[in-house]
Formats: structure tokens, sequence, C-alpha cells
């Protein structure tokens, strides 16, 4: 019995000593300090900078014409569909949209000489009759291309829409 007790508290002690050494694994995801990450940060700021401006030309010029767009809701869809579908919901004369990223929850992953992948959540808030309200939040992956200087997303996921 006594074997048995201390093989359990060598055990745990094992345990324990990994955690550490667990926890200080480094992700391969950047943040904020490094140069990627910035220049994909920027690139959301001003693709969505458009979005809230209903600036129908810039905020495309930010997609691949081969985009491929996942979503939750609605399944694959393409860049003509995507351009149609901003194209209705920028001159809605009702209903506009605000996207807001969430502080903190954007990942930057290099795409080895091809781009990035980055990850994150944001938020989608909606304005009728001059009330905004919070209308979704879900989680977002992009695919960035960085061809000839000029960075676009290839593919687009959202998901987890609350």
């Amino acid at each position: 019995m006594k074997s048995l007790y201390n093989y359990a508290v060598l055990a745990t002690l094992s345990v324990m000593a990994a955690l550490p050494a667990a926890a200080q694994h480094k992700s391969n995801g950047f943040q904020h300090a490094d140069s990627l990450y910035q220049t994909v940060s920027e690139l959301d700021s001003s693709m969505f900078s458009a979005y809230n401006k209903r600036d129908l030309e810039t905020f495309m010029s930010h997609f691949s014409p081969d985009l491929e767009f996942y979503d939750d809701r609605g399944g694959l869809s393409g860049y003509a569909h995507n351009l149609a579908a901003f194209k209705r919901n920028f001159t809605d004369p009702v209903h506009s949209s605000r996207r807001e990223s969430v502080k903190g929850s954007l990942v930057v992953y290099r795409l080895g000489r091809f781009g990035a992948l980055a990850i994150g959540v944001h938020k989608f808030y909606g304005t009728v009759n001059g009330k905004e309200e919070l209308e979704a939040t879900a989680k977002f992956t992009e695919v960035w291309e960085n061809k000839n200087d000029k960075w676009q997303i290839k593919r687009e996921m959202s998901y987890d829409h609350r």
C-alpha cells in the first residue's frame, strides 16, 4: 500500500513539474510587436474602415477575385456573390451595419512566402431608425495572400455567429 502511495505522489509531482514547461511553450502566432502582425492588423483596419464607411470599391479591393467565402449561415460564396451582397447592404436606406474587431483577439500566423493566416473575433452592430444594436458576434479566419506586395484575402471563414 505504501508503494502505491509513493507512486501516486511521484506521478503527481512529475505532472506538476511538467506544467510550467508546457505553459511556456511558445505559440507560432505573431502578436503586436511583429511586423507581419502589424501588416495584417492594418489591413484588417483598412478593410473594415471601408466597410463601416460603405466604401464598396475600397472594401472589395481587399478580396482576391478568386475569393472563397465560407459562412456558417450561408455556406460557400465567391467574389461576385459577395460584391452583389455588399452592394445591396451598403445602399440599404433603412439598415446599416458596423463591424468592430474584439481587442486582443487577433492572432496572425505566417504561411511561408505565400502570406498569412489571421484568426480573431468581431462584432457586428446594426442601426435601424437611428438605434444601434449588437446583431452578432462571430469568429473569423482569413487566408491573406501577398502577391507582389499586394495583400488580398483568398479564403474567408466567418463562423460561430451568436
